[in-house]
């Protein structure tokens, strides 16, 4: 406990961790939202792991998004930083872009982009009400609502805690219509050295539902 403890979560590590199952993104687009509840790390293992099997990802951070990265990681995320938050962009045949939540316009909703699937996490309560009850009143939830509509995997990860039947309501919306949960509840069957490790196993279960059975 004490070396978790210690831990700085502001050192990302990047290199590949039998954590995360090796997958061929071969390209492929994948949309990531991170929205401002706490839990950020999950979103930059997460974003990490997507990076590291080739996927192109659309990310679309909430303005809450970009305040808990830079309070929880020290992170500011933007088009012409993130390469050095991430050097395996140079090195890997894939891309992150950045897109404004408030653009409900995006061309990630062209004819010309076809997305993998939509990933959001960490999903703050209000949003998993707003996918559940398909409000689509900024581009995130679009995505979600998308997904949705086209059967495309959609995963949110929830972290906030305690939950109350409203919120367990609201993920069962979400399940029944076709999407998948995947509750910030990292194991510690894998011996972890450190809150990346920790994190890294639910960016795993991530991938893992986004590849399963999907081509």
């Amino acid at each position: 406990m004490d070396q978790l403890e210690n831990s700085n979560i502001t050192e990302h590590k990047t290199e590949t961790k039998p954590l995360i199952r090796p997958y061929k993104g071969n390209g492929k687009n994948v949309i990531l939202g991170i929205t401002g509840t706490s839990g950020a790390l999950y979103a930059i293992r997460t974003l990490r792991a997507l990076i590291m099997n080739n996927f192109n990802v659309a990310l679309i951070i909430t303005e809450y998004g970009h305040y808990t990265l830079t309070k929880e990681c020290g992170m500011e995320l933007t088009q012409g930083n993130i390469q050095s938050f991430f050097p395996e962009l140079i090195i890997n045949q894939c891309s992150v872009s950045f897109h404004s939540n408030l653009d409900l316009k995006s061309g990630i909703f062209s004819n010309d982009y076809n997305a993998h699937g939509v990933v959001v996490v960490p999903c703050a309560m209000d949003y998993i009400s707003q996918i559940a009850n398909g409000e689509c009143n900024n581009l995130i939830v679009k995505c979600a609502d998308y997904a949705l509509s086209y059967s495309k995997p959609l995963i949110v990860v929830p972290r906030e805690t305690p939950v109350n039947k409203i919120h367990l309501g609201n993920l069962i919306k979400i399940m029944d219509a076709g999407g998948r949960v995947v509750p910030a509840m990292p194991s510690f069957d894998s011996n972890p050295k450190d809150f990346n490790d920790l994190a890294d196993v639910i960016a795993g279960k991530v991938i893992d539902l986004l590849m399963s059975g999907r081509e």
